[in-house]
């Protein structure tokens, strides 16, 4: 028999990272990611892969209609899905209003890389598996932070959904410390002076704000796994994030957040300005590469096999 072929579509930068990083480490196996989305070669060169493949995985939870699945279930391939983030909310909002298209989801296997998610796509009658997958850039801490700052990302296009009332809030209540705000560059509404505008960042600069910030906020009102939580734990950062997880500082409102600042200001001066050795040891056991991609390639095998 040949390799075994196995394909990722989806969302174009998750399923190309996937197919690369597992291809490096399990050479028993063909990797292969087509852009399905956005790309007319690419769905050529899947229609004409697809027959030779063993399993596709979907990065996305797909609940409406979607000619590539539709192909895979004509070829009778095993399947997939795993969820990211939005699409669980769509799910959730369409099984709701009686509109949402089991088709897909009732046929594959559907993992995600978080709890919070797992009880999500729950909530709509389907099985639901954790794999995590998401690892971060290697970075290198600080010995001791230059000073005491907050570093936090919001996107122009979504500032709501990034929590920036909250982020205006806490900057208010702490007005000796600097916010830094990267995804943010023009905004037309007042907002406290000791927030710092950093606009669009090339990714050096941003890996330099995460490795200078004792704290670093997410407050998203809703979240897959981020990878930009764990490479702020990776370099020792106290993460506080209004999603619950080990090591980080789960908050649900602006007074939990307030508070939550407040403890954190005084235990990193307790640790002179230097970074939590305690996160550093966690990221770099939990979110290894290598361990992480091995437990992927693991539950697919155990799929392949059934």
């Amino acid at each position: 028999m040949g390799r075994k072929i196995i394909i990722f579509v989806g969302l174009p930068l998750f399923a190309k990272k996937m197919a690369n990083d597992l291809g490096e480490i399990d050479k028993s196996k063909t990797y292969l990611a087509f852009d399905t989305y956005y790309s007319f070669t690419d769905k050529i060169l899947f229609f004409f892969t697809l027959p030779f493949s063993s399993l596709v995985i979907s990065f996305n939870g797909v609940t409406d209609k979607s000619g590539t699945l539709d192909w895979v279930l004509r070829w009778k391939k095993k399947l997939i899905l795993q969820w990211m983030g939005t699409d669980a909310l769509l799910a959730m909002e369409r099984f709701k209003n009686g509109s949402i298209y089991r088709k897909y989801i009732d046929y594959a296997s559907n993992f995600v890389d978080s709890p919070w998610q797992q009880e999500e796509v729950k909530s709509i009658n389907l099985p639901i598996y954790i794999v995590p997958f998401k690892y971060g850039r290697e970075l290198t801490p600080v010995d001791f932070y230059p000073e005491m700052t907050i570093f936090t990302y919001v996107a122009e296009s979504r500032m709501e959904f990034y929590g920036w009332e909250k982020i205006k809030l806490a900057a208010q209540k702490f007005p000796f410390i600097e916010f830094r705000v990267a995804g943010l560059k023009n905004v037309s509404e007042d907002y406290p002076s000791n927030i710092k505008l950093l606009g669009w960042l090339k990714s050096e600069e941003m890996d330099k704000e995460i490795v200078i910030a004792p704290i670093f906020l997410r407050m998203t009102d809703h979240d897959g796994f981020s990878v930009t939580v764990i490479e702020a734990l990776s370099v020792g950062a106290e993460v506080i994030w209004t999603h619950p997880s080990e090591c980080i500082h789960w908050v649900k409102n602006e007074i939990e957040l307030v508070h939550k600042i407040e403890e954190l200001l005084v235990l990193i001066k307790n640790r002179n300005l230097s970074p939590s050795i305690e996160n550093i040891n966690f990221s770099k056991k939990t979110y290894n590469k290598i361990t992480l991609h091995r437990n992927y390639i693991l539950n697919l095998e155990n799929l392949l096999n059934r």
